[in-house]
């Protein structure tokens, strides 16, 4: 009887440890839980308010990958229906309704009847807004009208001016042949190139009647110092060399002038047809000149 009253005593002993052992680790497992679980919350809500601010924000990618860890972490399906409405706020709508598919695939166990309406819902929203959108890509747009093309302004040529006749002129020497010009690229270049000819004619005209009007002064000075130098002969020599000093002068004037003309009208001109011009020199009773004939 001893012997049993004492092992009873050990057995009552080791089963008030135990207890006691069991006891105290059901207090610890508690109160690390509710020590740790505000802290895991927190991080929860954290992550959520991450994923909803990516969202709104337009970087979906970062919003739907914070949901998939928090789902792989709690195997809660509200973080797949949550992808799916990351996906539709970002209008990208076959991305969303893949994502309420595997919801109602996911949960159809587990979900009731207004969980799965509202997912369907919102596959028949974005089933909508793709139709609409696949249309506005596809819809032709309206040609627009154009506007008739102008009629094409015909330029008139202008006829060219009568050459007035000038009374009483005599031609001394046949009219130079048209200075032709040499196939310029221009109209205004073969005017460019007749001035400069006409101006470099009337430079050499003018050079001739100095030439004259010197040898018609030298012949006055012999005539005034010799004994005969009044004689009928050499006044008749010394009235030629004077006439013609003066037809040298008046043709180089006429020359020079002309080809001033045509080397101005040259550099405005804007026509593509070549000008024919020609330069007639005339001299008359009392008078030189020349006349420049052609069409501009």
């Amino acid at each position: 009887m001893q012997f049993w009253a004492k092992y009873a005593a050990m057995s009552h002993s080791r089963i008030s440890i135990a207890s006691r052992l069991v006891l105290s680790s059901a207090v610890a497992f508690i109160s690390f839980l509710l020590w740790t679980w505000p802290a895991i919350a927190a991080s929860e809500q954290a992550q959520e308010r991450a994923a909803r601010k990516a969202c709104l924000s337009g970087d979906y990618a970062k919003g739907v990958d914070i949901l998939a860890d928090l789902f792989v972490a709690t195997k809660d399906l509200n973080y797949i229906f949550n992808q799916g409405r990351c996906f539709e706020q970002n209008r990208r709508y076959e991305d969303a309704i893949g994502r309420f598919r595997e919801y109602l695939l996911a949960g159809s166990e587990k979900l009731d009847q207004r969980d799965k309406s509202a997912a369907e819902q919102h596959i028949a929203k974005c089933n909508e807004m793709l139709a609409q959108d696949r249309a506005s890509s596809t819809t032709p747009t309206a040609p627009q009208a154009l506007a008739p093309a102008p009629p094409p302004v015909v330029a008139s040529t202008p006829e060219p001016a009568p050459t007035p006749e000038p009374s009483t002129l005599v031609v001394t020497q046949p009219a130079t042949q048209p200075v032709p010009a040499p196939a310029p690229a221009s109209a205004g270049a073969g005017l460019r190139v007749g001035g400069i000819i006409a101006a470099s004619f009337g430079v050499a005209s003018l050079g001739a009647g100095v030439l004259f009007n010197l040898k018609a002064n030298s012949m006055i000075s012999d005539m005034k110092t010799t004994v005969d130098g009044y004689s009928p002969s050499k006044n008749s020599e010394h009235d030629t060399y004077k006439t013609l000093a003066w037809v040298g002068y008046g043709v180089g004037a006429a020359c020079v002038v002309t080809g001033a003309i045509l080397y101005g009208v040259g550099l405005k001109a804007k026509s593509s047809s070549s000008p024919s011009v020609a330069l007639v020199p005339v001299v008359g009773a009392g008078q030189a000149g020349a006349v420049l004939t052609g069409a501009f």
